[in-house]
């Protein structure tokens, strides 16, 4: 735990499911929390995660529900979340300089969650992209994300929506959007992680009968400002700020 002000302390958590034989992020930072199904506490621990915080399994049975678990039931005021298979995070502005330095990442994550805190919003999160061409400014304000995210809990106000599911980061950056008025997509910083590829995690409750299902739930909820690309598998927010 760490201060982004006098009044202000942030958390670190990766929350993680069947992936106990993998484990990724936890060597990656100087210290989080790993948050897991009580029926896999021994196995973390086994595998060697430093820090394990273990949920009733039915309360964190998807990852909606594990996100806004930790959300609502930890003590600090700013959550960072990361996913659990992150091996690398790096500058990225015309090319990629990976951060070795687990100080410095603490730095970026201090950084970014006192940014959030000056300009009382909720929600920020990196691009779910690490391609040096994608880089076009140092912030963005709307868009897709994933992999790492930060929530400053005084200021969100986006709620889970379990109908979401799969979609649910979409949805949640809708939602900020909607309420806050803009996200905080720091651009410059990127990360490498799989993306619906590992075993376990999220992927055991993804396949396209829910994709689809998730998808016309979303463009029924959001209209006009959710798009998805069928041919490319890609959603859209279309949102401009």
């Amino acid at each position: 735990m760490v201060a982004v002000s006098k009044e202000k302390t942030i958390g670190i958590y990766v929350p993680s499911y069947k992936r106990s034989g993998t484990i990724i992020t936890d060597h990656l930072l100087n210290s989080c929390t790993y948050v897991v199904r009580k029926s896999e506490e021994e196995l973390y621990k086994a595998a060697g995660v430093r820090k394990v915080l273990a949920v009733d399994d039915e309360l964190i049975c998807s990852m909606s529900k594990v996100r806004q678990w930790i959300i609502d039931q930890t003590p600090e005021d700013i959550v960072i979340q990361l996913d659990d298979d992150i091996s690398q995070i790096m500058y990225r502005l015309e090319d990629q300089t990976v951060i070795e330095d687990k100080d410095v990442i603490d730095m970026e994550f201090i950084r970014i969650a006192q940014i959030l805190e000056d300009l009382h919003l909720g929600f920020a999160a990196l691009t779910v992209t690490a391609k040096p061409w994608s880089y076009t400014q140092e912030f963005q304000f709307a868009g897709l994300c994933g992999g790492i995210y930060w929530f400053d809990k005084e200021w969100y106000k986006a709620k889970m929506d379990e109908k979401a599911d799969v979609k649910e980061d979409t949805d949640k950056v809708l939602q900020e959007l909607l309420h806050n008025r803009i996200i905080i997509i720091p651009k410059y910083l990127a990360m490498t992680a799989g993306i619906d590829t590992n075993e376990g995690g999220d992927n055991v409750n993804k396949n396209m009968r829910k994709i689809i299902e998730c998808n016309e739930y979303m463009r029924l909820k959001w209209g006009r400002y959710y798009e998805f690309d069928e041919r490319k598998n890609t959603p859209k927010i279309a949102v401009k700020r």
